[in-house]
């Protein structure tokens, strides 16, 4: 399935523009005027907007390594709002059910929220116990490591921390420290 890789959205004369790439095209990043979010965007506002774009990276139509409000957003929907979102994960449970409650305005709801939920400011690191060495890096194939604790990798949650902590090549020689 093709998605977006997003760099960027900007909104130029009342006129919604995407700099991005298809992952299945090999042209380089480009912006383009976004129609659908253009009419939103012109006849719903700035929340209306908003609300969409975070509901196609949801959905996983736009995906973005770049941190951004929508990028932290989904953060906030996965670990901080997890019981109410799973109301209306689509990826669990009766896909049917899922997409009519998707369309109710709680869901809309939902997503604002999330929008407007700040970040928790602790923040976690992962220490390998075997090489007294933090996790820099994770891939889906590797995690590289780091002597130096200010080159760990910084996690927002613990629940992501100890997922990565919880991998085969970690588990029970890890563990998740707050900093």
């Amino acid at each position: 399935m093709s998605y977006e890789r997003v760099k960027g959205i900007k909104i130029e004369n009342g006129e919604v523009f995407i700099n991005s790439h298809s992952n299945n095209d090999t042209a380089d990043y480009h912006y383009w005027k976004c129609e659908g979010l253009t009419k939103i965007y012109q006849e719903k506002g700035q929340k209306e907007l908003d609300i969409e774009i975070l509901k196609e990276y949801e959905e996983g139509n736009f995906q973005s390594s770049i941190k951004n409000k929508y990028t932290r957003a989904l953060k906030v929907l996965y670990y901080v709002l997890k019981a109410e979102y799973n109301l209306f994960n689509w990826r669990t449970g009766d896909f049917q059910a899922r997409e009519t409650f998707r369309k109710s305005q709680a869901y809309k709801d939902l997503l604002w929220k999330a929008l407007n939920t700040k970040l928790p400011k602790e923040k976690f690191i992962v220490k390998n116990l075997n090489n007294n060495g933090y996790v820099r890096k994770e891939t889906t194939r590797h995690i590289f490591y780091c002597s130096e604790k200010e080159q760990a990798k910084i996690y927002d949650f613990k629940e992501q921390a100890e997922r990565t902590a919880n991998l085969t090549a970690l588990k029970g020689h890890s563990e998740v420290i707050q900093i």
